[in-house]
């Protein structure tokens, strides 16, 4: 399932880079026009809750976005990490262009994965509620709708 053992990298972005990353995100699984719709799905994270509507207008989709306890200042720096993407610039980290500070880490996807199943297991197939929809049914995290499935 997980053929690409990518390096986890490292960056420093702003408030506001957060913000129009996820914008764009939403846009690519909820676009009116099929053509703008990359992916399928809202893109999983860990340490962010956002809360959107899904049928908003493109770049208002976001209503709030917080960090820990706190509401994400669109000025204040943040730390994030993604696993690296082949043929990607040096300052981008998945799909965020301008992420400042990049430096890869001593860890790779595999490993982080093994390191998680071994302090987590069992896991549970319920994925964390951290993307909250706000004018749909929880369950539809993708722009597929009319259909009797629901995410477990």
């Amino acid at each position: 399932m997980l053929r690409v053992d990518s390096t986890v990298r490292t960056g420093t972005v702003t408030g506001k880079q957060i913000k129009e990353w996820l914008e764009k995100e939403m846009n690519n699984v909820f676009a009116k026009e099929a053509s703008e719709r990359l992916g399928g799905w809202v893109i999983k994270f860990k340490g962010m809750h956002v809360s959107f509507n899904a049928f908003g207008e493109k770049g208002r989709r976001v209503q709030e976005i917080t960090i820990g306890d706190d509401v994400v200042d669109l000025n204040k720096l943040y730390n994030i990490c993604a696993c690296e993407r082949d043929g990607d610039p040096g300052d981008m980290l998945f799909r965020m262009m301008g992420v400042a500070n990049t430096k890869s880490t001593a860890h790779t996807l595999h490993t982080v994965l093994k390191e998680y199943l071994a302090t987590n297991s069992p896991v549970t197939p319920t994925p964390p509620m951290n993307a909250r929809i706000l004018d749909a049914p929880q369950f539809l995290l993708t722009q597929v709708t009319g259909v009797d499935y629901q995410f477990h």
